[in-house]
Order: structure tokens, then sequence, then C-alpha cells
């Protein structure tokens, strides 16, 4: 049996207030590492040159995350202050959550942050990253180590027949799901009346109209709001049918799916 240690570890960063006086220098800055598909809570401490913890009771400080090649903020949170003004193990902390929504628009690779306090007047204070004045660090994100946010299949072009809308075949992904897999639909109709249709196959290239069987279906009247429908079933292909009632001028303008 393999026993593997696990770290529950607080990710605890220390910053100074005010610059290097000859004291207590530190040897290196450690780079912050971030995840995909986790939320990353990070926690700061503020200290004096002298290593000592500072009073942050009523302060309010900005964290930024700074894309090193085009220099501009690619996220900015406001710090949580933990300080209450009379505990010691929180004095001078602060936090900030990174959550995996946040990172969705980013890429993996190295980037600059930074931490300004805000004054009562709406202007900016530095805080340094170390004792020798530099008031940036470099934080790292990275992907792979947890499973992340897959976005939906966009369905949006529709071949009409007559009152029939019909989408392409979508691959229904047989390969990721078992007999009991869900498949969930949001569908976006446009003052639409009548019947939507999800379609299955089990052959998977190039199926015909005659390879197509009905899985599920729902009934919309005048619709104009997002609805949901779920379905299970380990199909090779799928595909959705709108059969608008006789003499109606709605549509649906999207689904989207998810295996």
């Amino acid at each position: 049996m393999q026993t593997v240690s696990r770290y529950l570890l607080t990710n605890t960063v220390i910053l100074y207030q005010s610059g290097y006086h000859g004291r207590n220098s530190k040897v290196y800055d450690r780079r912050l590492k971030i995840y995909r598909g986790v939320r990353n809570p990070i926690t700061f401490t503020f200290k004096n040159e002298d290593q000592k913890k500072q009073n942050i009771v009523g302060k309010s400080y900005t964290f930024n995350i700074i894309d090193s090649e085009s220099k501009k903020a690619v996220l900015t949170r406001n710090l949580t202050v933990l300080d209450d003004g009379s505990t010691i193990s929180s004095k001078g902390n602060a936090s900030v959550e990174i959550t995996d929504g946040d990172l969705l628009a980013l890429n993996s690779k190295f980037y600059e942050y930074s931490i300004n306090e805000v004054k009562s007047d709406g202007s900016t204070l530095v805080t340094f990253a170390d004792t020798s004045y530099v008031c940036s660090g470099t934080i790292e994100l990275l992907d792979g180590a947890y499973p992340q946010f897959t976005a939906s299949t966009s369905v949006s072009a529709f071949t009409l027949s007559g009152d029939v809308f019909t989408s392409s075949n979508i691959n229904a992904k047989p390969q990721i799901n078992n007999n009991k897999a869900l498949h969930t639909i949001a569908i976006y109709p446009n003052n639409f009346s009548g019947t939507l249709t999800v379609e299955g196959t089990m052959v998977g290239t190039s199926p015909t109209d005659n390879d197509y069987f009905t899985i599920t279906s729902t009934s919309l009247s005048g619709a104009s709001t997002v609805s949901s429908l779920n379905f299970t079933g380990v199909f090779q292909n799928v595909r959705f049918k709108a059969e608008r009632t006789s003499g109606t001028t709605g549509r649906i303008d999207k689904i989207l799916y998810r295996q």
C-alpha cells in the first residue's frame, strides 16, 4: 500500500510597510503558485523592517495581478483584513481568495503581483514585497493538477425546412460517460411556440435521418426565456429538432449542451 503525505498549508506572504534599514534582510522572496480548478486562498502579513507585525485595523488594500508582457492588470481584488486589533495570531494579516472563475481567461504562465494601500481620500500607497524596496512579487499560474471547467457546446446553426429547425450532428462523447450519463441543455428561445426534440444515434460517423431516434422532448408556448432539459444515456451523436407551431414565426436562437 502506498502512503502519501498531503499538506494543508496556509499560503502566507510577508509584506513590508516601510523599506530596508539594514536589519533582518531576506535572502529571497518566494514565488507564489496558484492553480486552475480550485480556489486559491492567500494570506498576507504586513510587517516593518524589524519583522514586527503591524496593526492594519481599518485599513484597505488592493491586490493586483499584472501581465508581465502587457503590463496591464488582469485581476484586481480587495484584501479582507483579518486583523481585529486584539488577536495576536491575526495581527497584521489580510487575505484574498482567487477563484477558478478568476483564472478562466488567463494563460498559464508567470505574472507579477502587487499590493497597494488605499487611503481614505482615494489615493494609493505602496507596500513592498521585501525589505529592499521591491514592490512586486512573482506569481505563477499552473494547470493540470485539478479538473478544469469545460465550456458547454454552443449550437446556434439550424437548418430550416418548413417549420422544422434541425441542428447538425453533435458528438455526445460516449467515451466519458457511463450507462447513467447525464446530459443537460439550456434552450434560448425567441418567441417560440412548438416542440423541441432531442434525438440520438449510436452511429458514430455521418449518421443519416433514419439513424436517429427520439430521446426526449419538451413543449414551449411563446417562450422567450431560457429553460433547461435533462436526459440520460450513452450516445455517439445527438441533434436537436425544433418544430414550431404552424402559423407562428418564433425560433430557437441557441442551445447550450453539456455532456
